[in-house]
This record gives C-alpha cells, sequence and structure tokens, in this order.
C-alpha cells in the first residue's frame, strides 16, 4: 500500500502542476486569450464522457495511462511546434488540457478505490494534499522557466506526465471488483487484478 500512496501523490502532484499551468500559460502566450480559454474550458465536457464511457468498459488503469502520456506528449508537440501555424499549436494545446482533465478525474476515482474502508478518506486526503502542493507550486514553475524560454514549462510538464504515466502501470486494476474492507485486501488487489480467473470469482460472490 506504501507504493500505491507514492505513486497516487505523485500523480495528484503532476495532474494539478500540468492543469494549472495550462490554464495559466494562456496569459503568457500570443492569441486570444478569453476564446483560447473558452474552447479550452467547453473541451473539458467531451473529457467528462469519455470517461464515463471507458471505465466500465475499458477499466481505470488504461484510460488513467494513456490520458496521462497524451498530456505529456501533446506538452511537448506543443512546444516545439513553430508559432506561425498558431492553429495546429492550439489545437494540440487542447488535447493535453482534455488528456490531463481526464487523468485528474481519473485520479479521485482510483485513489478512492484503492483505499480500504477504515483508511479510505485518510488515504485520499493524503494523497490530495499533493494537489494543493501542485496548484501553489504550478505558477512559479510556469513563470519562472518561461522567463528562460517561454515553451519550457511544457517540457517539463512532458516529463512529469511520461513518467507519471509510467509509473501508473504499477497500479492494480481495479474494474470489476468490490471496494477493499481492510489492509489485506489492498495488498492482494494486485493479485486479483492480474488474474481474470480471481476476478470473475470476486465478482460472482456478490452476485
Amino acid at each position: 500500500m506504501r507504493k500505491f500512496t507514492l505513486i497516487l501523490m505523485y500523480a495528484w502532484f503532476t495532474s494539478a502542476v500540468v492543469y494549472q499551468g495550462l490554464v495559466l500559460r494562456l496569459g503568457i502566450i500570443e492569441g486570444n486569450i478569453y476564446l483560447e480559454f473558452f474552447v479550452t474550458a467547453i473541451m473539458e465536457l467531451p473529457a467528462a464522457l469519455l470517461i464515463l464511457l471507458m471505465i466500465d468498459r475499458i477499466g481505470r488503469r488504461l484510460p488513467f495511462v494513456i490520458s496521462t502520456i497524451v498530456a505529456g506528449i501533446s506538452c511537448l508537440i506543443t512546444a516545439l511546434l513553430p508559432k506561425d501555424i498558431l492553429w495546429l499549436k492550439t489545437s494540440v494545446s487542447i488535447l493535453a488540457r482534455v488528456a490531463i482533465t481526464m487523468s485528474f478525474e481519473l485520479v479521485y476515482l482510483v485513489n478512492s478505490e484503492l483505499y480500504p474502508t477504515t483508511l479510505r478518506n485518510f488515504g485520499v486526503a493524503i494523497c490530495s494534499g499533493l494537489c494543493d502542493i501542485g496548484g501553489i507550486v504550478a505558477p512559479f514553475l510556469l513563470y519562472r522557466l518561461a522567463d528562460i524560454w517561454v515553451e519550457l514549462p511544457l517540457i517539463i510538464y512532458c516529463l512529469f506526465c511520461v513518467l507519471c504515466g509510467i509509473l501508473l502501470i504499477l497500479l492494480p486494476e481495479t474494474k470489476g471488483l468490490s471496494l477493499p474492507e481492510t489492509v489485506e485486501d489492498v495488498e492482494q488487489l494486485q493479485s486479483f487484478s492480474n488474474c481474470e480467473e480471481c476476478k470473475h470469482r470476486e465478482i460472482n460472490s456478490y452476485i
């Protein structure tokens, strides 16, 4: 459970830093800040709908990993694209915003499903505390790095997200499993998630 806690803490931190950073970045780049903020905010709605469609069909871990890595790669592509194709640069940055929004929303769900009932509130509170720290760090990281090179924050966001996505692979899949009641149940989640027979047995026992 210590491994899960550390990974989730980093996921909360990364989601907060990248999400807040992408929002604040709109104020330091060329273009219509009001229009771009409106468009990127509107695109968060399909991100939420995609999550609802995927979590009960595909699971939690795969969309979590993919959305986080896609956010990082999109940040890198945005940083490397030339300014004279602003429409493409804006489109890829919107994709990064959509992907990190999905990651941000999934971390809530995954976090609550990876703690036993007796520790669930405490576990979520501890891990989500890194979200607050990320929100504090985000503006300092953005503006300090942008003073060096305006696209440098995006490179750092890419590194954060790709590393986070790799670490998320180590989390168990919780789709179809009952919520853990004890610490021992949490320790067994990894073996349950890797065993289809165990999954079906766990589901059937509650039908």
